[in-house]
Protein backbone atom coordinates (compact mmCIF):
# COMPACT_ATOMS: atom_id res chain seq x y z
CA UNK A 1 0.00 0.00 0.00
CA UNK A 2 1.41 3.41 -1.02
CA UNK A 3 1.95 5.75 1.60
CA UNK A 4 -0.14 9.15 1.37
CA UNK A 5 2.42 12.32 1.19
CA UNK A 6 0.54 15.95 2.00
CA UNK A 7 2.23 18.68 -0.27
CA UNK A 8 3.93 21.28 2.42
CA UNK A 9 1.88 24.18 3.44
CA UNK A 10 2.41 27.27 0.94
CA UNK A 11 3.65 30.65 2.35
CA UNK A 12 1.03 33.25 1.46
CA UNK A 13 1.31 36.27 -1.12
CA UNK A 14 2.88 39.21 0.85
CA UNK A 15 5.72 37.44 2.69
CA UNK A 16 8.82 38.76 2.81
CA UNK A 17 12.06 36.47 2.02
CA UNK A 18 15.78 36.71 1.34
CA UNK A 19 16.46 35.04 -1.86
CA UNK A 20 19.91 33.43 -2.09
CA UNK A 21 20.87 29.77 -4.23
CA UNK A 22 23.91 27.72 -4.92
CA UNK A 23 22.36 27.66 -8.53
CA UNK A 24 23.23 31.12 -9.14
CA UNK A 25 25.28 34.62 -8.11
CA UNK A 26 23.48 36.87 -6.46
CA UNK A 27 21.22 37.53 -4.03
CA UNK A 28 17.96 40.00 -2.64
CA UNK A 29 15.19 40.50 -0.56
CA UNK A 30 11.61 40.62 -2.12
CA UNK A 31 8.43 39.51 -1.56
CA UNK A 32 6.15 36.76 -2.43
CA UNK A 33 3.68 37.48 -5.20
CA UNK A 34 2.12 34.01 -6.63
CA UNK A 35 3.48 30.96 -6.38
CA UNK A 36 2.44 27.47 -8.12
CA UNK A 37 3.53 23.30 -6.87
CA UNK A 38 6.06 21.96 -9.05
CA UNK A 39 7.46 19.11 -7.22
CA UNK A 40 8.00 21.44 -4.43
CA UNK A 41 6.43 25.52 -3.81
CA UNK A 42 8.15 27.53 -6.67
CA UNK A 43 7.19 31.38 -5.93
CA UNK A 44 7.09 34.75 -7.81
CA UNK A 45 9.01 37.13 -6.04
CA UNK A 46 9.25 41.13 -6.41
CA UNK A 47 12.54 41.86 -5.95
CA UNK A 48 12.59 45.04 -2.94
CA UNK A 49 16.62 45.30 -2.31
CA UNK A 50 19.66 43.88 -4.16
CA UNK A 51 20.32 42.18 -6.82
CA UNK A 52 17.60 41.84 -9.09
CA UNK A 53 18.58 38.23 -10.55
CA UNK A 54 17.89 39.37 -14.39
CA UNK A 55 19.66 36.01 -15.85
CA UNK A 56 16.99 34.06 -13.64
CA UNK A 57 13.90 35.73 -14.66
CA UNK A 58 11.60 34.12 -17.29
CA UNK A 59 10.52 35.53 -20.88
CA UNK A 60 7.92 37.80 -19.04
CA UNK A 61 10.70 39.33 -16.54
CA UNK A 62 8.99 37.31 -13.54
CA UNK A 63 11.93 36.22 -10.98
CA UNK A 64 10.52 32.36 -9.73
CA UNK A 65 12.58 30.87 -7.33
Amino acid sequence: MKALTQRPQRLPDGTRVVVRSDHFAGQCQGVITGGRYDEGWLYRIDVADGDRLDAERNDDGELWV
